[in-house]
């Protein structure tokens, strides 16, 4: 008999030993990829939406947001909004301003329904809170 050492070695050489993916599991992967990139692409652009609103509010001048009253407070949001391509929403509609004798809080809540397959959806729910003095 021989050494069973070569014997595996031996094996190993055989391409017809050879055993890869199969057909069905190179169907699940391919399927879980093309799921992958779908839920990025559908989800991607509402978090860059929120790091661009993040990026809007922490821009605010904040000695000048407390004595603004809620009105300019909301119309300079407004324009802030247009100017980046935050068009998705209305500001009133996601914006929350409460004033407090020293400081002014703006609180954004705000959720957003995506369509994923059929009538099942995904909800992403953002919600944030600045303060100002």
């Amino acid at each position: 008999m021989g050494n069973p050492r070569q014997a595996r070695n031996r094996a190993a050489l055989n391409p017809s030993r050879h055993t890869g993916m199969s057909a069905v599991g190179l169907i699940a992967s391919i399927a879980g990829v093309v799921a992958l990139v779908v839920l990025t692409l559908r989800l991607a652009p509402h978090y860059i939406d929120f790091r661009t609103l993040q990026a809007v509010m922490n821009g605010l001048p904040g000695a000048q947001i407390h004595e603004m009253d809620k009105r300019t407070v909301l119309e300079t949001l407004q324009k802030r909004f247009k100017i980046n391509n935050l068009r998705s929403f209305q500001v009133r509609d996601v914006v929350t301003i409460e004033r407090g004798k020293t400081d002014t809080k703006i609180l954004v809540d705000y959720e957003i329904r995506e369509s994923l397959l059929g009538n099942a959806d995904i909800v992403l729910v953002f919600s944030e809170s600045y303060s100002y003095r």
